[in-house]
């Protein structure tokens, strides 16, 4: 996720000092470990329905925090002015991202994934200016196109199935739900005066209320499909609520509070390419020269609209 698709901490519009070895080696492992869990992912929806996987995601990820409220000290509710703003916010940035991505996940190879969702950017131009008064400018537009030209390369005939409606709903879904994080995104941004509720709060509440909505949705999609539990789901599971949640939003808030949220972004960014890197490794997805060529154009896309922000 890049800056965007998570709260910002208070203190993390910019650094004091240099960033040290340490925040970059942080913000490495982010990378490593949201990379590593598209592929993770994928595993784990060949014994479990996407719907139910992202409710336990959320749900024990909520829990994690909700311990780790006590350590660090932070209240579990925003301020009650903002409860309902956020709720929106978590439900497009976190329910809609990843609910829709989980399913597309059944049919759409992880890397391809990955880099499909993270065209959150391109989606995010157009919505800025609509929704929160953002104006056009040369490098945003510049990164746009790229990410559009990448995707439309995606989806050339030589690379997917036309004739093939689940793969065509998969691809769909992973463009609804860059479009449904863009959206939030966007909704978090235009906000006037900014947020009073601490960052860890933001993201408890966000995930909790993501946990809530996806609750009926799961049971009344996938109430007849039985969670195999082996190993490998338990794992998953587990990675998600301590390693892919609690550890990597601590790091991504202590790394805020070294460098601009807009640097930091940058490296985010990388995290759809060690996604596409990883599964090309363990899971055999092929890297044609025309994967290589939409990757190129999407991650120059990113890597525009950033610097221009």
């Amino acid at each position: 996720m890049a800056d965007q698709a998570m709260p910002r901490a208070a203190a993390g519009q910019g650094p004091v000092g240099g960033p040290g070895a340490v925040v970059y080696a942080q913000l490495a492992g982010i990378v490593l470990f949201w990379g590593a869990n598209w592929p993770l992912m994928k595993l784990a929806l060949s014994d479990i329905g996407p719907l139910t996987f992202c409710f336990l995601r959320f749900a024990g990820a909520a829990a994690v925090l909700a311990l780790l409220s006590r350590v660090l000290r932070f209240p579990l509710l925003p301020p009650p002015g903002e409860r309902w703003p956020l709720a929106l916010v978590g439900l497009l940035q976190i329910a809609g991202m990843l609910d829709l991505s989980s399913i597309a996940l059944r049919v759409v190879p992880p890397g391809r994934a990955a880099v499909l969702a993270y065209t959150m950017q391109m989606w995010a131009l157009p919505l800025g200016v609509l929704l929160a008064g953002e104006r056009f400018t040369r490098g945003r537009v510049i990164g746009a196109l790229l990410t559009f030209a990448g995707v439309l390369v995606f989806f050339n005939p030589a690379l997917m199935d036309w004739s093939d409606p689940a793969v065509l709903l998969g691809n769909g879904l992973l463009l609804a739900c860059a479009l449904s994080w863009a959206l939030g995104a966007t909704l978090y941004r235009r906000r006037r005066g900014g947020w009073r509720t601490p960052f860890w709060t933001q993201t408890f509440w966000q995930i909790a209320v993501s946990a809530v909505a996806t609750a009926p949705l799961a049971l009344a999609a996938e109430h007849a499909r039985p969670i195999h539990w082996t190993p490998a789901l338990g794992t998953v599971l587990a990675f998600n609520w301590v390693i892919a949640t609690g550890l990597c939003f601590w790091w991504w808030a202590k790394s805020l509070t070294a460098m601009p949220a807009a640097q930091a972004g940058q490296i985010i960014c990388l995290v759809p390419v060690t996604a596409l890197l990883l599964s090309a490794v363990f899971m055999g997805e092929p890297l044609t020269a025309g994967v290589l060529i939409a990757v190129a154009l999407i991650g120059a896309g990113i890597l525009t609209t950033m610097r221009a922000r």
